[in-house]
């Protein structure tokens, strides 16, 4: 599982993060304001000074953030978001699926 974590207090960013990476990996940082963990258990811990959502961000808190923080939550849900890729995993001889291009 994969959680969203928002540091309240800019200027402790590096504090907060480090106690996360205690019990979880970072994967991903947009210092000062948000980032990407996986906690170690199944168990999310509360660690003082964030909050952290596994889904949809309530907008009040979007609203909170400067642009690119918000940038960042928008990648984050459509990462979450099923792909439809047709054809995936299908053999390249299928009907109505071409092979790929060999470059001639």
């Amino acid at each position: 599982m994969e959680v969203l974590v928002l540091v309240r207090d800019p200027d402790r960013y590096a504090e907060a993060i480090d106690a996360w990476r205690q019990s979880a990996t970072v994967t991903q940082e947009l210092r000062p304001w948000l980032a990407l963990v996986s906690p170690a258990g199944p168990q999310v811990p509360e660690i003082p000074g964030t909050r952290w959502f596994a889904g949809d961000v309530p907008e009040d808190v979007l609203g909170e953030l400067p642009p690119a923080a918000r940038l960042f939550v928008a990648a984050w849900r459509q990462r979450q978001e099923p792909k439809d890729r047709p054809g995936d995993g299908l053999p390249w001889d299928t009907p109505g699926h071409l092979p790929p291009d060999r470059g001639d």
